[in-house]
């Protein structure tokens, strides 16, 4: 069931429903008793990559695949790679300039900032609603948000902004306005960008997605010390606000520097950013001007393939603040005259996930497979399997996604019964 997944299990999964608990997705994990254990795999149609799994297990039986290894082949190979740099990097890689310098050496074809493409992601989104577009814009910087609406949401999809990410906004303005061609390698901590950079709407640009994180161990698994390398700039302009919107509230910060007064909705981490979803949907009238919405609790600094943690917020927070304070407002009007809104314009894919129906006849045998006969034997939601009560848990083995063994109570009435048997 993980073959080829962007989130997979590993050989250290202890069965111990901690990625059960924390994920948004009710149908993505998949508990299964394999030689005598728990085994809690993925569901690659139903996984959102939103990373949530990784941060919550404590045995590192979570993974997740991007494309450093081809990444590095590539360059080795001969080919030249432009770089796509996330304004995470900052946070992430202290001496990040002889880390850009080091991977020009061995092959990349320049660096390119995606704050520059968020500048321009910015002024779309204003240019697009000013145009005409609907209030309530549903922002998305995040793919995990798009993959949630697109699977989870699609009624929503009308709503999600129709303007590139700030990496693809950098990817399409290097490509038809400076010429710079060739599949680019984005770095970043995002391991759901591989799925927005495989949508046809992204028209093949960005070959690569390479997470801070594997690229790190890469580089420690090579023993190059990129840190002896001669540090190199960007090859694009000067970028501006753009540089925070890696943190909780940069795209809003963006948007009331050039339009003051607006009522900007945040949210920010799951599973409340997937709980918003289903709520925004049904909502009418009185929607705020733009909602500005990310899969991680800490921005994208702090995503499921960044080198910092959550734990690391204040680092982080002093380090968009020393580059916020170096920014300058980026020339909008140049924009209008240089830019076309249409090549930044794109578009979304219904994916609907059906969830699996289970009737009351089905939950009562599930019931019935757990030793609950009663109603309070229902009701004793301890969440050691991973759901929040004994009724989800219920759903779950009617659906064939989980097994009984994986009741706590269940398996104490057995252990139980055993210990009567003994003592006649």
């Amino acid at each position: 069931m993980d073959d080829n997944n962007r989130v997979f299990t590993n050989g250290s999964c202890v069965g111990c429903n901690r990625c059960v608990l924390i994920c948004p997705c009710d149908e993505a994990n998949v508990a299964r008793m394999s030689e005598g254990r728990n085994i809690v795999y993925v569901d690659g149609q139903k996984c959102i990559a939103c990373g949530e799994c990784l941060r919550a297990c404590t045995h590192g039986a979570r993974d997740y695949a991007d494309d450093t290894e081809r990444f590095f082949a590539d360059l080795g190979a001969g080919k030249e790679i432009p770089l796509i740099v996330a304004p995470a990097i900052r946070c992430n890689v202290p001496e990040w300039a002889r880390l850009l310098g080091y991977l020009q050496s061995i092959g990349a074809g320049g660096a390119y900032d995606a704050s520059y493409g968020a500048d321009i992601c910015t002024w779309a989104y204003l240019r697009h609603i000013a145009g005409g577009g609907a209030e309530g814009l549903i922002a998305h910087p995040c793919p995990a948000v798009v993959n949630y609406i697109e699977r989870y949401v699609p009624e929503s999809l009308n709503r999600l902004a129709p303007v590139h990410s700030p990496a693809m906004c950098t990817a399409i303005y290097m490509n038809k306005y400076k010429g710079v061609l060739g599949d680019y390698a984005f770095l970043s901590p995002c391991i759901s960008k591989r799925d927005e950079f495989a949508d046809p709407c992204a028209g093949g640009l960005v070959g690569y997605n390479v997470t801070f994180r594997k690229l790190m161990e890469r580089l420690q698994e090579m023993g190059a010390d990129f840190r002896k390398s001669d540090p190199a700039g960007y090859d694009s302009p000067a970028h501006g606000l753009g540089s925070v919107f890696a943190a909780p509230g940069g795209l809003r910060a963006n948007v009331e520097h050039h339009a003051g007064g607006q009522w900007i909705f945040q949210v920010e981490g799951q599973p409340r950013a997937a709980r918003f979803l289903h709520e925004y949907a049904g909502e009418r009238g009185g929607a705020p001007f733009l909602v500005d919405i990310l899969n991680c609790a800490g921005g994208c600094n702090t995503g499921p393939g960044a080198c910092l943690t959550e734990s690391d917020g204040y680092a982080v927070g002093k380090a968009m603040h020393q580059v916020r304070a170096e920014t300058a407002k980026p020339d909008f009007s140049a924009f209008d005259k240089e830019l076309d809104f249409e090549d930044f314009r794109r578009g979304y894919t219904p994916k609907k996930i059906a969830p699996i129906f289970v009737d009351r006849h089905e939950m009562e045998l599930a019931f019935a497979s757990m030793g609950k006969p009663s109603h309070e034997d229902r009701l004793r939601d301890c969440r050691a399997c991973g759901y929040h009560s004994c009724q989800e848990m219920a759903v779950a083995l009617a659906k064939g996604i989980n097994h009984a063994d994986n009741c706590v109570d269940y398996i104490r009435g057995i252990a139980k019964q055993a210990a009567a048997g003994g003592e006649s």
